[in-house]
């Protein structure tokens, strides 16, 4: 049998996301904008919370649509508070409207989301710094798991886990 990452063993799901998406590089603007809402709404819960309720934050936030989403009313946030499908957290959700801006105007700037995020410093610790300086409601521990995810950096892979490189 295949040994993974202890965290990831709880289910299929997080099998398949363990082997086939984390640390795989992201390039597309609207999925990187999803990945950042997603690592920013596992803050202080766990990943497999967030992984199975995706499809209902995909669903919430219109596909993760940065233009869209940036667009956001009152009414929207007070429709995300009812939604039992995701985190109802007002916080992480006024944060991602907020995000969305950000990264529409970062896009703006550079061409692609996915430009500005290349030309982040080189040292990891400075990529975080930016990444929690630039968006809302973003720690350097969520900064850490968004550069994991998305392939900007090495992700910390258990020892025994197969994908772990000595």
């Amino acid at each position: 049998m295949m040994q993974r990452c202890k965290w990831s063993e709880e289910s299929e799901m997080l099998q398949h996301y363990h082997d086939h998406e984390w640390g795989q590089p992201v390039t597309e603007d609207d999925k990187l904008f999803e990945c950042l809402t997603l690592e920013l709404f596992q803050s202080g819960l766990s990943w497999r919370t967030i992984l199975h309720k995706r499809e209902n934050f995909r669903a919430a936030f219109a596909d993760f649509h940065i233009n869209t989403v940036k667009n956001f009313t009152e009414e929207d946030i007070e429709r995300l508070l009812q939604d039992a499908g995701i985190v109802r957290h007002r916080k992480k959700i006024e944060a991602t409207i907020h995000n969305a801006a950000v990264v529409a105007e970062l896009i703006a700037q550079h061409g692609s989301f996915l430009q500005f995020l290349t030309q982040l410093p080189e040292s990891q610790a400075d990529k975080q710094k930016t990444l929690q300086k630039t968006f809302r409601h973003f720690g350097m521990t969520t900064a850490e798991s968004f550069l994991e995810a998305t392939g900007f950096i090495q992700p910390s892979h258990d020892e025994n886990c197969h994908a772990h490189m000595s």
